[in-house]
């Protein structure tokens, strides 16, 4: 009888939890003397390029540029799928 409530805990324990993801989105800070210019993709920053275009052109212009990113976590599909639309990519974890 025991044996039979635990499996059935362990199924509604295992059906009931949400499947979560690691999420990033890609970032970039440039600087030239005083200068700092920041944006992740996405942003109005970047004008509607990417991070990494956006760092290329800033390069050739003298600035010096370097990647970060943001990280987070989202559980379950629509919070998932709200990261996307954010621009965020994300996998399984």
């Amino acid at each position: 009888m025991y044996r039979l409530l635990f499996g059935l805990l362990l199924i509604c324990a295992f059906t009931s939890c949400k499947k979560c993801y690691d999420c990033s989105k890609k970032c970039g800070t440039c600087t030239l003397n005083a200068s700092v210019l920041a944006g992740c993709e996405g942003d109005e920053a970047l004008d509607g390029f990417s991070v990494d275009s956006w760092k290329l052109f800033l390069e050739g212009q003298g600035y010096s540029c370097v990647y970060s990113s943001i990280d987070e976590e989202a559980c379950g599909k629509e919070e998932k799928d709200n990261k996307e639309e954010g621009n965020f990519d994300c996998v399984s974890q």
